[in-house]
């Protein structure tokens, strides 16, 4: 192949965040590097002008988008119609892998749909295989026909396979609220797949609903990655990176002994706080903030969940926890089956009882092979929209909406996250810390004044009705 060009195909909006490189795409970019002269990869979010015309060349004969998310569908879709006619182009990603069928029905330019992992598949591809004979794959037969190839079976991350991170055209900084910190972030995937079985949840099964197997990469291939990269803060992207204490604490040895001077953001559960050793070593080797999936303050939704625990767990672990010189965030769902808005709204006094630095509040969502659709069913009065969302006779889907804000308002107080502030800065290496400093005057003004027009706007709602 001549040239090849890679688009991450979400534009910039006023509510995305610009903190985070597409990493699939990168090592889909690193599979073909054997296979292509030129490779260029494209982030629109980066863009002013997003459209892959813009960044075709003479000698373009691969187009490979990443279409993970269910949002600008509409937009991606006429990027690809846009293109010319002749060159090949194939897609990938979690949405695309969801429905092949329709990317390839809907869009004539689309000459393949990769299903799952990309990374062998796409090289296959680039080496000439025939098409009818690549796992994963599905395309268009010699009869103009849809042909949809097995499925690839899941595999293990390649330990010697890193993300083309030198194809990157601008740096990505850590955001929040609209602003940057000037502290670079990057990500890391340590390993794929998941153990649990929640019940909300289908990223621990591949796109046709077979459950995917936890398998992770060695310390030694991690660390080796991670020595390769120029950010201040590294992202895991794992589901699950605390699964294997041992292996956290093999890890924070090679961080430690190698005395590489970074910081890391981790998914973890709450049986972590068994091994308070291991939580000194992560402290020690540098993790700022464990992100933990609580999803409810009411033992009967956990149960139906099937998150493996009970609220005195939760309490239990974190007295533990609270103690960690780490962030600690907890995620929350608001909307959860046979939660009365009382219990909903407990979640906010319950977390700061924890002793927990943030929250997430997010919506209940149905996803495809999560069996929650099938709970939904069964429970009279709940309904899941075309996005995907539960909602239900008694709280509509903009209630739900409401008290989520309500909820994030209520914990978030400016205190609260001024003290936050005080505790990262405590914590950052004093080169990370200098840069983070020049931003959190102009950080607690915005967040002071969005409070204040908060106020303002409920006030003038009250005095109009």
């Amino acid at each position: 192949m001549r040239h090849v060009l890679c688009i991450y195909p979400y534009r910039r909006t006023h509510s995305s965040t610009l903190s985070f490189p597409p990493l699939g795409l990168e090592y889909v970019a690193s599979a073909l590097r054997p296979y292509a002269n030129r490779i260029d990869l494209i982030n629109f979010r980066h863009e002013r002008r997003a459209s892959a015309r813009r960044y075709l060349q003479p000698d373009t004969d691969l187009i490979c988008y990443s279409i993970n998310w269910a949002e600008e569908l509409d937009l991606v879709r006429r990027d690809i119609d846009a293109l010319p006619p002749g060159i090949t182009t194939i897609v990938g990603g979690r949405v695309a892998t969801e429905d092949p069928q329709w990317w390839l029905g809907h869009c004539p330019n689309i000459d393949a749909v990769v299903c799952g992992d990309g990374e062998q598949a796409i090289a296959e591809v680039a080496q000439g295989r025939p098409w009818a004979e690549i796992a994963g794959l599905c395309h268009r037969g010699a009869d103009g026909k849809i042909a949809h190839n097995r499925p690839r079976p899941n595999a293990a991350l390649d330990e010697d396979l890193m993300p083309a991170r030198d194809l990157r055209r601008r740096k990505y900084y850590l955001t929040s609220k609209g602003v940057s910190t000037g502290i670079t972030v990057d990500k890391v995937a340590g390993s794929r797949g998941c153990p649990f079985n929640c019940r909300f949840c289908s990223f621990a099964v591949n796109p046709w609903g077979v459950k995917r197997p936890w398998t992770p990469r060695s310390a030694e291939s991690i660390v080796r990655e991670i020595e390769q990269i120029e950010a201040d803060v590294v992202f895991f992207v794992d589901d699950v990176f605390t699964h294997e204490a041992k292996r956290v604490a093999e890890i924070c040895d090679l961080l430690i002994a190698k005395k590489i001077r970074k910081h890391y953001i981790v998914n973890a559960r709450l049986e972590i706080a068994k091994h308070p050793e291991v939580i000194r070593k992560m402290e020690q080797a540098g993790f700022l903030a464990l992100l933990i999936g609580l999803e409810s303050t009411q033992d009967a939704t956990l149960r139906s969940m099937g998150k493996g625990f009970n609220v005195e767990t939760i309490c239990r672990h974190f007295d533990v926890l609270r103690h960690s010189q780490m962030i600690i965030n907890a995620y929350f769902i608001v909307g959860n089956i046979g939660e009365t808005e009382q219990q909903m709204l407990s979640t906010a006094a319950f977390a700061r009882s924890l002793g927990v630095d943030l929250i997430h509040v997010s919506r209940l969502r149905s996803e495809r092979y999560s069996g929650l659709s099938e709970l939904v069913a069964q429970t009279p009065g709940y309904h899941i929209d075309e996005t995907g969302f539960v909602y239900s006779d008694t709280y509509p889907a903009k209630h739900i909406a409401e008290l989520r804000k309500r909820i994030d308002r209520e914990f978030h107080t400016p205190r609260h996250v001024a003290h936050v502030v005080w505790k990262i800065t405590r914590i950052l290496h004093p080169g990370i810390k200098a840069r983070a400093l020049l931003t959190i005057p102009r950080f607690l003004m915005l967040l002071v004044a969005g409070q204040v027009w908060h106020r303002i706007q409920k006030l003038a709602r009250r005095r109009s009705s």
